[in-house]
This record gives structure tokens, C-alpha cells and sequence, in this order.
């Protein structure tokens, strides 16, 4: 038992060194991904590509911190050493702004709110492209003071519904509209729309395949089902595209219970009822069987 307890142990702390390794290993590679900063560079596009690789990171705030000060260099560093000196644990949140009121632009909590507001879809714009576009306008009026961070989904998910393009199908599909009083998270959100995205894409591709060339589709078309005019389009088909000739004598695939039409052998002008249905026999000549 003791030997059992001890191998136990030994695997489990090195289970949480390899997690601490790997975890390790994976901050300096992202680390690496973010743009460094020294005050004297463009601070809005900086500021844009830095909160947005954070919010992504599911690590501890501590881990986010370094990374964002292994990242500035010259007065932009100065910054934060000082906040540091008041508040060592001080958030990443209050290093942006601290860096926002210093190098940003100067912009009150109400013109930050009010284009945040003023944000719409565009005609042709990808919803997940408006809902990124719209996270940076909600970002910079949480740092101007304009919405605290606990309102942030709240807030996200009704610009969405009041600024998105009328009856987009995402929206509807997720019922974005039904979920205001419990709104999901940025990550949530951006991911449920992406995936509705990619599978209406998906369906529309293979709609296009199906479309005939008069505009009719069987995805849309509302009409009873016809086996037999189906299947005699697909038989124009077949013999417009050549393949009745390379393959003699074959076609389209017949539906269950759909038999040709009856050949019409009557010759243009006589009287119906004057020649009857067409009428074959097997028979011999000179030993060879053949129709006649």
C-alpha cells in the first residue's frame, strides 16, 4: 500500500510539473504573437491587436500581465512600473487604460458610447466580422469608464440585435433575441455564430449544385412531388449533355413506378383511330431470330 500511495504521488506531481511545462511553453509562444510597444508608436491599432490576443488567452490574469509587460519598452513600460508601485496585483484591465489615458486618444465615456451605439452592420459584412468590429468599440468605452466590464455581454448582445441587418438568419437561428436576459460570453458568442455561418455556407453550396437552370431549386420548391417530370428533365438533361451517345442505349436513372411515355408512331396528318398502337413479333428468317 505504501508503494502504491508513493508511485501515486510521484505521477501526480509530475502530471502538474508536465501541465506547468506545457502551460509555460504555450504563454511564451503567445507572448511572442503580441506587437511590442515603447509610447512612440500607433497606440489604436497597438491597443486593438493586444486586448483582443488577451481576451483570448484562458490563463490566469498574472500570466496576461507579464506577457503585456514583457511587451512595452521606454515610457509606455514607465507606466506601468509606476501602477505597479501603488498596486503590485494591479488587473491587466487597469494597464490598459492607464496606457489608454497616457498614449490614446482623448475621447469621453460619452463619444465612446455613443459609437459604440452608432455601430451598424454593413450591406455585405459578415456577422461574426460586425460582432468583432463592435467588441472594439465596446472595449474602448469600458476603459473611458462608459460601461463597467460586469455589463459588457449585456450590453454586447442588444447592440447586436439593434444593429445587425434586418431578420439576418444567424440571428434568428440562434435566437439571439430570446437570450438578452442571459446573454453568452464574447467567446460563446463569436463561436456559435462562425459555426452557423460556415453550416448556412455549407448549405448554400449545395443548394447552387442542385439549381436547374430556370431558377427552380428543390430545396425551395413547395409543389407536390412529381417522380415522372423529374425524371423527364433529368432525361433532357442526360441527352443534351451527349451522355445517351456514349453510352448507347442507357439514361438517367428511373424513379420507382415511373414508366416512358408511349411512343407516338402515327404519322403527322392521318386521323387518330386510323392506325393502331405499334405491335412487334418475334420471328425467324433464314434460321436468325429478329423483331419484326
Amino acid at each position: 500500500n505504501w508503494a502504491a500511495a508513493s508511485a501515486n504521488d510521484w505521477a501526480k506531481a509530475l502530471g502538474q510539473i508536465l501541465e506547468k511545462v506545457v502551460l509555460s511553453q504555450a504563454m511564451l509562444n503567445s507572448c511572442r504573437e503580441l506587437r511590442l510597444f515603447s509610447g512612440v508608436e500607433e497606440f489604436e491599432p497597438w491597443l486593438e491587436h493586444t486586448t483582443e490576443m488577451l481576451q483570448e488567452w484562458a490563463v490566469p490574469d498574472a500570466e496576461k500581465r507579464r506577457c503585456l509587460i514583457e511587451s512595452l519598452s521606454g515610457p509606455a513600460l514607465d507606466v506601468i512600473r509606476t501602477l505597479k508601485l501603488i498596486d503590485p496585483g494591479v488587473s491587466v484591465k487597469d494597464c490598459l487604460e492607464a496606457l489608454d489615458h497616457t498614449f490614446g486618444s482623448v475621447e469621453g465615456p460619452e463619444d465612446s458610447y455613443c459609437k459604440f451605439l452608432n455601430s451598424r452592420q454593413q450591406i455585405g459584412e459578415k456577422i461574426s466580422a460586425y460582432i468583432q468590429r463592435l467588441e472594439r468599440l465596446l472595449q474602448r468605452a469600458v476603459m473611458r469608464g462608459a460601461v463597467t466590464a460586469e455589463q459588457m455581454d449585456r450590453t454586447r448582445l442588444a447592440q447586436i440585435v439593434r444593429g445587425a441587418q434586418y431578420q439576418n438568419p444567424i440571428l434568428l437561428h440562434l435566437r439571439l433575441r430570446e437570450r438578452r436576459e442571459h446573454p453568452p460570453s464574447y467567446s460563446q458568442l463569436i463561436k456559435e455564430v462562425r459555426e452557423e455561418e460556415e453550416r448556412q455556407a455549407a448549405s448554400e453550396f449545395w443548394e447552387a449544385q442542385t439549381l436547374e437552370p430556370d431558377g427552380h431549386s428543390a430545396g425551395k420548391c413547395h409543389n407536390e412531388e412529381n417522380p415522372s417530370l423529374v425524371y423527364g428533365k433529368l432525361k433532357i438533361s442526360w441527352e443534351r449533355s451527349g451522355s445517351c451517345q456514349r453510352v448507347r442505349g442507357r439514361g438517367p436513372p428511373r424513379p420507382a413506378g415511373v414508366e416512358d411515355s408511349p411512343r407516338n408512331d402515327r404519322p403527322a396528318g392521318i386521323p387518330a383511330g386510323l392506325i393502331g398502337p405499334r405491335a412487334e413479333v418475334m420471328v425467324k428468317i433464314e434460321g436468325a431470330e429478329c423483331k419484326a
